[in-house]
C-alpha cells in the first residue's frame, strides 16, 4: 500500500460519509468532508509522482473512487434538488456507458485489444472538473440559501451538461473507431 493508494483509500470511504452528512442536512459537514475529499484526489496524483509511486491497483482504485465521488455526488443532489435530476442522470449515465465500453475492452474483447491505461481526454478532464464545481456550488448554495445565486448556478448547470454530454460522445465515438478498425492508438490515450 502507496502513500497514494491510502489517499485514494481515503476518498473511498469519505464518499459515503459525504453522503450521508449532505443527505441529512449537516450542509458545514458535508461541506468540509466534500472539500477534504476532492483534496485528496488530487493529492494522491501529486504523491504518485513525486514518490514515484504509480502502481496498478492505484490505476483501478483512483477512478473507481473518482466515480464513486461522481455517483454519490449526483444521486444526493437530484434526490435533495440541488441539482436537476436530468443533470444526475446525464452524468451518471455517461460515466456507465464510460466504465461499460472500459469493460469491454479489458474484459471482453481483451485478446483483440491488448490491456492499457485508457487516460482521460482533455474534455473528459474539463467535464470531471465542471462536475465537482456544479456540486461544490449546489452545496454551497445549500449552506447559504441565497435567491442571487440562482443564475450562478444555471450557468454552473448548462456548462456542467455540456462538458458532460461532449467528453461522453467523444468517448463513444473513439470506442466506435476503436472497434472498427480493430485497433486502439498507441498507449491506449483517448482523443
Amino acid at each position: 500500500m502507496t502513500v497514494a493508494n491510502a489517499i485514494t483509500c481515503l476518498r473511498i470511504v469519505l464518499t459515503p460519509v459525504f453522503g450521508y452528512l449532505w443527505w441529512r442536512g449537516l450542509h458545514g459537514w458535508a461541506l468540509g468532508v466534500f472539500a477534504a475529499a476532492s483534496l485528496s484526489d488530487w493529492l494522491d496524483g501529486f504523491f504518485a509522482r513525486l514518490l514515484d509511486q504509480k502502481t496498478r491497483l492505484g490505476q483501478f482504485l483512483d477512478p473507481a473512487a473518482d466515480k464513486l465521488m461522481v455517483l454519490v455526488c449526483f444521486l444526493v443532489a437530484a434526490a435533495l434538488g440541488a441539482v436537476p435530476r436530468w443533470l444526475a442522470v446525464l452524468v451518471i449515465g455517461r460515466d456507465v456507458i464510460l466504465v461499460s465500453g472500459g469493460a469491454l475492452f479489458a474484459f471482453v474483447l481483451r485478446d483483440r485489444y491488448p490491456p492499457r491505461r485508457w487516460k482521460p481526454s482533455r474534455i473528459g478532464k474539463y467535464a470531471t472538473f465542471s462536475q465537482i464545481l456544479t456540486i461544490g456550488f449546489a452545496l454551497t448554495s445549500s449552506i447559504f440559501g441565497a435567491p442571487w445565486l440562482q443564475p450562478f448556478a444555471a450557468a454552473f448547470v448548462i456548462n456542467c451538461a455540456a462538458l458532460t454530454a461532449i467528453s461522453g460522445v467523444q468517448y463513444v465515438a473513439f470506442g466506435t473507431r476503436a472497434l472498427a478498425s480493430g485497433t486502439l492508438p498507441d498507449g491506449g490515450t483517448t482523443p
